[in-house]
């Protein structure tokens, strides 16, 4: 009897008058986390799910044809006809074929090293895919636990992977170009597994890339992306994104992270320079001094900055939840700012490498369009604390001295993306 590794795939049942199927020759350019039945954990026995593509494709027709639609109710019932629902079965058969792909491996290790006092500490090692400059600041997620006690091993992840995705539609669908439209966004501008926004797993179809780095606003233009002209209450592909000079997939994805990072957290950007042997001094956002006064306590050497605003929390545009941690035994204990309702809020930034069809790439700031962030809720200390609209963005948020969104409306979007043009990225319109 045959083992069942060694049967042969089943034929694809065939769609009646089904036309030529759609084959996209995929591949991952970043590594991937998650993906698998375990949160946070790829599956090696089925890296790849169709079902998760599915849910890609979707989110991004959305994105993308869905700004052609003023209300729910009529994309709802477009969407119906290209994706189904739970009462009418989608027209548009989705398969996985041909998955080739490493087994996951851990992306750090912990290192266990005693100090000069003789007390032992563990130390977080990044193995050597990951360990390219800016790129922890983008994987924290995936780092593990080294508190004792609270140890947790980092997340493994699967570094390369490849796969064939075919569509096929039938011949009279009257939807055809949506479905590609779709499809185009999702491999160039999405991904798979977990934390894409910022990255992790990328993909490649050639067919559908960029052919190098000056062919990139021409893509655009030709790509079939609808245009927006008016917001919707959900999220959009804005006309826009902003590009660096071509270069590999790796070095393409630490330069859209390291100008994040640095905005955030930078020497004379993010953070006031440092004093004796500590390289970086205080934030200039408001967000500590904002705990510091509404969760308290305060170290005595933090004195308050009576320039910097005590009520405000701008970086909650980026994406929530955040977390802060003060260093010291005298600040506040582990805070943390989510939305209003609900624990999370995707971030509206997608920072990645854009793969071309040279086998470069080029590092890629796109904004998606969402509704504004009205209010924030801060936990920490005895009870949650509430913030509006005005706590979030406004021109005062600007006018302080050495502010990070100097030059903006006040918004930490809009003063990110100004600062991502001083360092080397443009504005490619279609």
């Amino acid at each position: 009897m045959p083992k069942v590794s060694n049967l042969p795939a089943c034929p694809a049942v065939p769609i009646p008058g089904s036309a030529k199927p759609l084959d996209y020759e995929i591949s991952l350019i970043t590594p991937m986390f998650g993906g698998g039945v375990l949160g946070g954990e790829p599956d090696d026995d089925m890296p790849i799910r169709g079902t998760a593509i599915r849910g890609h494709l979707q989110f991004w027709w959305r994105a993308t044809c869905g700004a052609a639609f003023d209300s729910y109710e009529k994309l709802l019932k477009r969407h119906t006809e290209i994706w189904g629902n739970t009462d009418h079965a989608s027209p548009v058969d989705l398969e996985v074929r041909d998955v080739a792909s490493t087994v996951g491996s851990p992306c750090a290790w912990h290192d266990r090293e005693n100090g000069a006092d003789g007390r032992e500490r563990i130390k977080l090692r990044w193995n050597a895919t990951f360990d390219q400059g800016s790129l922890a600041y983008a994987l924290f997620p995936f780092q593990g636990e080294t508190t004792k006690g609270k140890e947790k091993a980092p997340a493994n992840a699967l570094n390369r992977v490849s796969f064939t995705l075919r569509l096929r539609l039938p011949k009279d669908f009257q939807f055809h170009a949506d479905v590609e439209t779709a499809v185009r966004a999702w491999v160039n501008f999405g991904g798979l597994g977990a934390r894409t926004r910022r990255g992790c797993g990328s993909l490649f179809c050639k067919k559908l890339a960029p052919t190098d780095g000056n062919d990139v606003g021409n893509w655009f233009e030709r790509a079939g992306f609808s245009h927006v002209s008016n917001a919707r209450p959900w999220p959009l592909l804005l006309d826009e994104a902003r590009v660096a000079r071509e270069q590999s997939a790796t070095a393409a994805w630490e330069n859209s992270i390291r100008v994040m990072r640095d905005f955030r957290q930078g020497v004379g950007t993010g953070r006031n320079a440092g004093e004796g042997r500590v390289p970086a001094g205080r934030s200039r956002f408001p967000e500590p001094e904002a705990i510091r006064r509404f969760v308290g306590p305060r170290l005595a050497k933090h004195r308050r900055l009576p320039q910097i605003p005590d009520d405000a929390y701008p970086r909650a545009e980026f994406g929530l939840p955040i977390g802060f941690h003060f260093a010291g035994s005298g600040d506040p204990k582990d805070t943390w700012l989510y939305p209003s309702e609900g624990d999370r809020m995707a971030s509206p930034l997608i920072l990645k490498p854009l793969a071309l069809a040279n086998e470069q790439a080029v590092p890629l700031i796109l904004r998606l369009w969402t509704e504004p962030l009205t209010a924030v809720r801060l936990e920490g200390g005895r009870q949650a604390q509430q913030f509006g609209a005005d706590a979030i963005r406004g021109a005062r948020l600007a006018r302080y001295a050495n502010s990070p969104l100097q030059g903006s409306n006040g918004s930490a979007i809009e003063a990110f993306l100004n600062y991502a043009g001083t360092k080397g990225f443009s504005k490619v319109t279609k």
